[in-house]
């Protein structure tokens, strides 16, 4: 057989998932190089570009975890600071966590707020504002640094301290302090401005577990902005890189480079640890720094090896993209910098233990149901579609164990993604955690064949 090349690789996945475009690019000892395949738009003929501007959602973190550093080198917030002494008006369902949440617990996906409140409150620059106003409403959902879960409304909330603090909207202290200190002239947040560029438009599956794609929605509300609203393409991320495995360029201290890739917590099965906005792993003794992005219709992956001075990015326009960047990630960090990814073995664990597991687990947006099948689980997630009434179920995957409470996938369109089950304290199921979110046990059912 062949030896596998990255170009055979993209093509690969690509062909599998039928994935319309894939921008990667890799800065290594200081040369940035960058290659594209496939097309921009499935209604069109245009290729995709290097220059092409994607959403690369959820990396947008990084960015707002990097001007929070630079206004705590101002003086203008610190990172233990409670957030309500930047805003007095501040409501929280949880009045005690009202008085002491602060950044770093925001920063850190340690706040243990609902993760996922997604209202819209359009275009103006008091959209974030009046988003906040709402999260009194939000269900507390673990005490603050009890255990950690993604959530991106805590970068919500974050953004609006950043705003109030800085004396501008979130978006345009963000042009000031880091676009345009860093040469990243293209990025941006709002789809008038990507129509200025060359770019490319986002797919999704017409149904789930389809592989044909359709031009998926690109609007997104300013109030969502800190967590995931940046658009730039692979050149300018990689210099956002490089920025960050460097000396700050007089924009930010090496110390607080260096600060934000320091462990603040352990990240359930989504990392090892997290930082300050970063995700860390370590991968045959090295340090890798990262963070995905996910949204309707992109899918994105930045990865930093500060110690090797290396960096790679992943762009891809279809909703298949995340499952396509793991294996191109993986490949990368082998190929050009030497630690290589093994997947956990399985391992094997007693009938009832496992029986223990099954049953429903629900969050506001989708439910999982786990059935044991042998020695093995099949998990089910229930959810919403655009365009569908009602929920549907996704297709299926099947994990095994890989410690007491880890679970592995090994057969389905999350191969190799992994989930664990965190129990109360008398060992019975609370939370499933699955791709960061918390699935809130609500019973157990028939664990036998067919179950579900």
């Amino acid at each position: 057989m062949d030896e596998m090349t990255l170009d055979s690789l993209v093509q690969q996945q690509m062909n599998y998932w039928q994935i319309p475009g894939v921008v990667i690019g890799v800065l290594k000892d200081g040369e940035t190089h960058i290659d594209s395949w496939g097309i921009a738009n499935i209604t069109g003929v245009e290729p995709m570009r290097p220059e092409m501007l994607v959403r690369v959602a959820s990396i947008s973190k990084v960015f707002t975890a990097t001007l929070a550093m630079i206004l705590a080198e101002d003086g203008v917030v610190t990172l233990d600071t409670p957030v309500i002494e930047y805003l007095p008006d501040l409501r929280l369902a949880d009045e005690e966590v009202q008085r002491t949440i602060t950044l770093r617990h925001l920063l850190s996906h340690g706040s243990g707020l609902h993760g996922d409140f997604f209202i819209d409150m359009g275009q103006g620059e008091d959209a974030l504002a009046k988003a906040i106003a709402e999260f009194h409403t939000l269900r507390q959902v673990y005490r603050p640094d009890e255990m950690w879960a993604y959530t991106n409304s805590g970068f919500h909330l974050a953004g609006r301290v950043l705003e109030v603090a800085g004396g501008k909207p979130f978006d345009t202290l963000m042009r000031e302090r880091v676009f345009g200190p860093l040469g990243m002239e293209r990025s941006c947040f709002f789809a008038h401005e990507m129509l200025c560029w060359p770019h490319a438009v986002g797919h999704s599956p017409v149904a789930p577990g389809s592989r044909k794609h359709k031009v998926a929605g690109q609007y997104y509300p300013r109030n969502r902005l800190p967590a995931g609203g940046v658009a730039s393409n692979a050149l300018e991320l990689l210099r956002f890189a490089k920025f960050h495995m460097g000396d700050g360029e007089g924009i930010l201290s090496a110390g607080s480079l260096t600060a934000m890739r320091e462990p603040q917590r352990k990240a359930g099965n989504w990392a090892d640890e997290w930082g300050i906005g970063w995700d860390i792993r370590t991968i045959e003794g090295v340090k890798v720094i990262g963070h995905g992005g996910s949204i309707n219709g992109f899918k994105s992956q930045l990865t930093l090896i500060p110690e090797r001075e290396t960096a790679f990015v992943m762009l891809t326009n279809s909703d298949y993209g995340s499952a396509a960047n793991l294996r191109f990630d993986r490949f990368l960090l082998q190929t050009e910098c030497g630690p290589t990814y093994t997947p956990p073995e399985p391992v094997t664990l007693p009938a009832e233990k496992l029986a223990a597991y099954a049953g429903r687990y629900t969050h506001p947006d989708a439910d999982i149901t786990l059935t044991i099948e042998g020695d093995r689980v099949r998990v089910v997630m229930t959810g919403g579609w655009p365009g569908v009434e009602g929920r549907i179920d996704y297709p299926a995957d099947i994990a095994a164990p890989i410690s007491d409470s880890e679970f592995i996938v090994t057969e389905g369109d999350g191969s190799t993604t992994t989930f664990d089950i965190i129990p109360h304290a008398d060992g019975t199921p609370r939370f499933l955690r699955r791709h960061g979110r918390l699935y809130e046990s609500v019973g157990t059912r028939d664990s036998g064949p067919g179950a579900g």
